[in-house]
């Protein structure tokens, strides 16, 4: 009885689980479809992206060249010839100094220099006499008069090194008093007066020394006529900056407008902030620890020509690859293809029923910098073809990806993002646009300070 029971049991048991599964595969006979198809992208369509692995950095267009002229810190100002956004020639007054502050500068100076003298001659005098009194006076006593024999000695040295310094300012005001006009040695645009460097003038000139008013320029001239374009670069990724390689720059309003130039390598002695936006993408949460941030770094493009450029423009780097330049036939990225080392390479198409299926292709040649072979036969331009992966098999059932297939990416939807709808990877931007945003001040580099 019970094994009769038992078996009445199984097969109620084996019944259960039959249905349970043909209710699952009933359920799920759309998904399994689905997982099992194979997006395919035209060659058309392959054709008309740039190569993925294309480089890309964010530029701004500067000048060539920017000056920075500096204020005498001995020297008071009289006059400003020039403001903001005037265009300036070579030989432009920019600004005079008051003469009769300069005399009156230098009588204070010989008066400081002679008020030294004396105080020098005191100190000595003291000195002597401090000597003398100590061989006449009692050992007990000697102590006391070698701290202050020391004292006076040093305080005589302090005074011979500020005589020095007094004779300098003295010596600097003579050869300045006939020289009252500052030229402009460039041709070009006043970028920017720093009012506040006249008004720090007198204290400069109190202290003798030049103090961060002196080291802060007083005008900035940029250079018109001749522009660079400036990029930058992490220290993490650097060393794909080379010197003297052939560049594109292309407009961020039209992709099919290009310049060529050529790269000057990496500014590595002008690091810029480590506070800036770049820094946060390789720097961990809100942690301020400079081992977890990298420093940035400026590189520059010379132009063949700057014909159509905008000073200040925001553009996009590219390393001139050719990819530019228009094919005849069919070409393809070398990552479609398969055994390209053998008789028989192949790629995975779809057959005219959307079926995948390996089919043989002829080689051509290779273009190394591209990465792509000719193809002479087996495709046309109208065939739609899948990124080559492990899980292909032939006969698994295709769909045409209208987005255009990305390496790694069966899905339509997992597919990159275009950048100006030539399939080229914003993510590829080495730098960061808002590096460049705000006043263009910022983006400018010194290549020349002229002191008068």
């Amino acid at each position: 009885m019970k094994k009769r029971i038992a078996i009445v049991g199984g097969t109620v048991a084996a019944v259960a689980v039959a249905g349970g599964v043909s209710w699952y595969l009933w359920n799920h006979k759309g998904s399994s479809s689905e997982q099992n198809k194979v997006y395919v992208t035209t060659v058309a369509t392959l054709m008309g992206d740039v190569s993925g692995t294309q480089n890309r950095y964010a530029g701004v267009v500067e000048p060539q060249k920017t000056v920075k002229v500096k204020v005498d810190s001995s020297r008071k100002v009289k006059t400003v010839k020039v403001k903001e956004g005037d265009q300036v020639h070579v030989g432009d007054v920019l600004f005079e100094y008051d003469e009769s502050a300069a005399q009156d500068d230098l009588a204070q100076a010989e008066l400081d220099l002679e008020r030294l003298k004396n105080e020098a001659n005191s100190l000595q005098n003291q000195i002597d006499t401090l000597t003398k009194e100590k061989k006449e006076a009692k050992e007990e006593e000697q102590l006391s008069y070698t701290i202050e024999i020391q004292t006076a000695q040093m305080n005589l040295k302090k005074n011979e090194y500020n005589q020095k310094t007094k004779e300098k300012q003295i010596e600097k005001l003579k050869n300045s008093s006939g020289d009252l006009e500052v030229k402009s040695e460039l041709a070009g645009v006043i970028k920017k007066i720093n009012e506040s460097v006249i008004s720090n003038n007198d204290s400069d000139m109190d202290s003798g020394s030049s103090d961060s008013g002196a080291e802060t320029a007083f005008i900035t001239i940029v250079a018109t006529g001749t522009y660079r374009v400036k990029g930058m670069i992490n220290e993490t990724n650097m060393n794909s900056i080379v010197e003297g390689e052939p560049v594109l720059i292309r407009s961020r309003v039209d992709k099919d407008v290009t310049w060529t130039g050529v790269m000057t390598g990496v500014d590595t002695k002008e690091p810029e902030s480590s506070g800036n936006n770049m820094d946060s993408m390789y720097s961990y949460g809100e942690s301020s620890d400079t081992q977890t941030s990298s420093s940035n770094y400026p590189f520059y493009v010379e132009l063949d020509s700057a014909d159509g450029l905008i000073l200040g423009q925001h553009v996009y780097i590219e390393p001139d690859n050719g990819q530019d330049e228009v094919k005849e036939g069919v070409w393809l990225d070398e990552f479609y293809l398969v055994d390209v080392d053998t008789e028989a390479p192949y790629v995975w198409a779809s057959s005219s029923r959307d079926r995948l299926e390996k089919r043989t292709v002829s080689l051509g040649e290779y273009d190394e910098n591209l990465g792509k072979y000719e193809i002479t036969e087996g495709l046309t331009r109208e065939d739609c073809i899948a990124f080559p992966e492990d899980t292909l098999e032939e006969g698994m059932e295709t769909a045409i990806n209208s987005n255009g297939q990305t390496p790694g990416s069966q899905n339509p939807e997992d597919s990159m993002d275009s950048s100006f709808d030539s399939g080229m990877d914003s993510s590829f931007d080495s730098s960061v646009d808002s590096d460049f945003e705000g006043e263009f001040d910022s983006s400018m580099s010194v290549d020349e300070e002229v002191e008068p």
